[in-house]
């Protein structure tokens, strides 16, 4: 039998990355707060996510705050999270790790769309 060490949810990547929107809430005095910022995302998990943005958020470790505004099904989602890590990627673009801070009905609404968008995927391969 075997059992698993896994300690981390699945992080579930995008075949083709989802547009999204970011949005720096106002009461952060980085670049961009308070208004929303076009991104796409490339891997999403119940703990993070990453994104592409042209937004260059310089940030401090942990101090920038994120809400990140996407809909993989009908129901549309803000996932709140601070930002982990980030580099420039390509000209004029920056990709950022999210760690997610989601109270219990937030996972749990993302863990249902998960698993909504993972079964259309599924019946779309077949």
């Amino acid at each position: 039998m075997d059992v698993s060490s896994r300690k981390e949810p699945f992080r579930y990547v995008m075949n083709q990355p989802l547009e999204c929107w970011i949005e720096v809430p106002i009461s952060s005095s980085g670049p961009g707060a308070g208004k929303l910022t076009e991104a796409v995302l490339l891997d999403l998990s119940r703990s993070g996510c990453k994104v592409r943005t042209p937004l260059n958020l310089r940030f401090t470790a942990n101090d920038t705050k994120l809400v990140i505004h996407l809909q993989l099904n009908k129901e549309k989602l803000k996932l709140v999270g601070s930002v982990r890590w980030g580099w420039m990627f390509g000209l004029g673009q920056y990709q950022y790790g999210v760690k997610l801070k989601l109270n219990e009905d937030e996972e749990e609404r993302l863990h249902r769309e998960l698993d909504i968008w993972t079964a259309s995927l599924n019946v779309e391969g077949l």
